[in-house]
């Protein structure tokens, strides 16, 4: 065997074109998919029969299609007209070039239609058979294919990942670990949300790895762990240019089909009438009887024997690419170098007519040149120990590498309207949920209605311009449906029937697909299902915690609060927002606020600290409705106006821990702010019942500067609960 891997990765997805009326063109995205690619690869994998290390992602809305009825019946309908065109064709007396290609044809349709029927007319069991026979792996993509980047909630980005789980799980009878996230798009914190749902590894481009933080020692040559233990597997753009670049890939060569020319544009309208379109428009047939020929116009007719002569060729030439490519990194251990090639699955087949056959006999190559193919997974059982972990940022594999193709003049007006949707869904889910089962189907159906508004392909097509009027015409149905549906809820108008017709435009996941808590924030889950008897609680007002730590201080606070929930106690801490940092969080007895501001940003540092503190008291006022509050914490000077106040109406005891003052931090200070601290610093000296200062500080130096009292003490080690000196006042509010 040759030192390192080969991994091969196929992500099939369409945008979901199911109708109920006949004659969409777009639904005819899906029969050219099924008879180019998705048969066409697994006739490679029946071929073969043996553990390939293919991995095949197959998103939602294919899934979906595969598995319709209506679509299934049509497309047998697509096959048999074929079938007929290609005879009637060749009935016509065409040239010798002409028949033989038909011939071909014929036994390729015929082929299609006996293995389509041969799986029952779902292709989800073929692929269901051959993973569960071991020959490939398989994973699933989010819900609808929704660009992350630019989902403005945490909720949304968790629906369309937890969503398309599902909906793999009940179609496919497992819960893929790896997921193709769409467009290959990353961005730091989905990490978090995929380990959390059970996702184990992912695909990145290979600029992901380059541009890391920091840039991992093995480059592109093994994955990465994300900070929240994510494995990110990087494109290898060398060898897979090889097979997808306009200017250094086989797809090009003139002995393959040609894609743009088709036999319905070279026949009379009134020859081809009967199989194009009723309202008189002219389509691809599939019939593709031209060879690339080259750069000309002029194209010579195919010829499939030169067509297979080329296929061979270049799955050798691959082969032994890959081979020089792994022995120059032949060096490399722990883990061995890893080549990972992923690709549209649609690109074989559909684009590159011969493309599914070259995979079959790369993997034969492959295995006379002795190297490994391995699945990602197979690749992580191995190699667990050997991954460094890496910061990376927002990446896709689109143009330019970025958000460049889903955020332009030509799409940039459909985010405004998903980011009320999802907001709109957060309200709603928290408003109405278990108000009864109707209400419950219609978040669901709203739920169905916004994953299907937030599908990438929208935005993609507007900018490519191709079919950019059904785009937009899909996506505002999309936002109007949302949009009735919501107002029938508000109205309380639902009914089984509205609900019904609503499914039945388009009637994409089951019910028990769509879970509608994943639209509930941490605190809405927290207040509606698990919220009990409160403990009585310590409430603790600091200007640092976790995500916003500057120097020491932050670090107290948060040791500080760690240890009393270790104690047993629960500790409520109210702390500013700060952008990309969850307003509400919790962990065990720890209740974390980030507080944002109800009043305009004003410059001066005094007005920010009072209209922080007026924040702080006003959220403090609705918790202590529901929490009963048996001491106040503070820290620093910033929070002393808040929890004077709030220890003062609570009628609760008030502790403080001051790790500097202002005369300690600026000896030489003088002016209104330097004052205005001062005289703040000293009212919780007289006001707090005790005072805890930092071990550096000594209670004479302060007592130099400051009027002290008793209460004041040397800060305890963290082993010690400060609360235990003194008899709490229980919270009666």
């Amino acid at each position: 065997m040759k030192p390192g891997y080969f991994s091969l990765v196929l992500h099939a997805h369409l945008p979901y074109v199911r109708h109920e009326e006949k004659h969409r063109l777009e639904e005819r995205w899906v029969y050219e998919a099924i008879s180019e690619t998705y048969i066409p690869i697994l006739w490679q994998v029946d071929r073969l029969q043996k553990p390939l290390h293919w991995t095949v992602s197959i998103s939602p809305p294919v899934v979906e299609m595969l598995a319709d009825p209506l679509v299934q019946d049509r497309y047998v309908e697509h096959l048999d007209e074929m079938l007929e065109l290609i005879e009637i064709e060749l009935a016509e007396g065409r040239s010798e070039q002409e028949v033989e290609t038909l011939h071909f044809y014929r036994g390729r349709y015929n082929d299609l239609k006996t293995t389509f029927l041969h799986w029952e007319k779902n292709l989800n069991h073929a692929f269901r058979t051959y993973r569960e026979q071991g020959f490939i792996d398989m994973v699933t993509c989010t819900a609808t294919h929704g660009f992350n980047p630019h989902l403005f909630t945490e909720q949304a980005a968790r629906a369309e990942i937890r969503t398309g789980l599902n909906c793999f799980e009940r179609h496919y009878g497992f819960r893929p670990t790896g997921i193709w996230l769409p467009e290959c798009a990353y961005t730091p914190g989905v990490d978090r949300i995929l380990y959390e749902e059970g996702v184990r590894y992912t695909f990145v481009d290979e600029h992901a790895l380059l541009d890391a933080d920091p840039t991992p020692d093995k480059g592109i040559g093994a994955p990465v762990y994300s900070p929240h233990g994510v494995a990110l597997f990087p494109r290898d753009q060398i060898i897979s240019g090889k097979i997808w670049s306009s200017m250094i890939g086989y797809p090009g060569h003139p002995d393959y089909r040609e894609f743009y020319r088709d036999l319905a544009y070279d026949r009379d309208w009134a020859y081809i009438e009967k199989f194009m379109h009723p309202e008189g428009i002219r389509f691809d047939t599939g019939l593709k009887m031209h060879r690339i020929t080259g750069d000309s116009d002029e194209k010579d007719y195919y010829v499939r024997a030169w067509a297979e002569h080329q296929i061979d060729n270049h799955a050798f030439d691959f082969a032994q690419t890959l081979e020089g490519h792994l022995e120059a990194h032949g060096g490399q251990m722990f883990p061995p170098f890893l080549v990972t090639a992923p690709f549209d699955a649609e690109l074989f087949g559909h684009w590159w007519f011969e493309g599914p056959e070259f995979l079959g006999k790369v993997a034969e190559r492959l295995e006379e040149f002795g190297i490994e193919t391995i699945t990602p997974a197979l690749f992580l059982e191995r190699h667990f120990q050997d991954l460094e972990t890496v910061h990376v940022s927002m990446n896709t594999w689109g143009r330019k590498g970025y958000g460049d193709v889903w955020i332009n003049e030509r799409n940039e007006w459909m985010l405004r309207h998903l980011h009320m949707m999802e907001t709109q869904l957060v309200k709603d889910v928290a408003d109405y949920r278990h108000k009864s089962p109707l209400v419950d189907r219609a978040l669901i159906q709203l739920v169905r209605h916004y994953v299907l508004a937030v599908s990438s392909d929208w935005a993609f097509i507007l900018d490519g311009q191709t079919t950019a009027q059904y785009a937009a015409e899909r996506f505002r149905e999309h936002t109007r449906l949302f949009a009735e549906l919501e107002t029938a809820l508000y109205q309380d108008k639902l009914s089984d029937e509205l609900l019904a017709e609503h499914y039945r435009a388009y009637p994409f996941l089951d019910d028990v697909d769509v879970d509608i808590d994943t639209f509930l924030s941490p605190h809405d889950y927290y207040v509606t299902e698990e919220r009990g008897k409160e403990d009585e609680a310590i409430l603790v007002l600091t200007p640092e915690y976790t995500g916003n730590v500057v120097g020491d201080l932050g670090r107290r606070v948060i040791d500080e609060v760690e240890a009393r929930a270790a104690d047993g106690e629960t500790v409520y801490v109210l702390t500013p927002f700060k952008e990309g940092l969850p307003e509400y969080e919790r962990h065990n007895r720890i209740h974390v606020y980030r507080v944002r501001l109800t009043s305009p940003f004003l410059e001066h540092v005094m007005n920010q600290v009072a209209a922080q503190n007026v924040a702080y008291v006003k959220l403090a006022h609705e918790l202590v409705s529901k929490v009963p509050f048996k001491a106040i914490h503070q820290f620093d000077w910033m929070t002393i106006t808040a929890a004077r106040s709030l220890a003062k109406a609570l009628q609760v005891p008030l502790y403080s821990t001051m790790l500097s003052f202002e005369t300690t931090r600026n000896p030489h200070g003088h002016g209104g702010l330097f004052d205005a601290i001062h005289r703040i610093e000293s009212s919780i000296l007289a006001e707090a019942d005790t005072v805890f200062i930092c071990e550096q500080l000594s209670t004479e130096e302060v007592g130099m500067r400051y009027p002290i009292g008793d209460n004041v003490k040397t800060c305890l080690p963290l082993d010690a609960s400060p609360y235990g000196q003194k008899r709490l006042k229980k919270n009666t509010k």
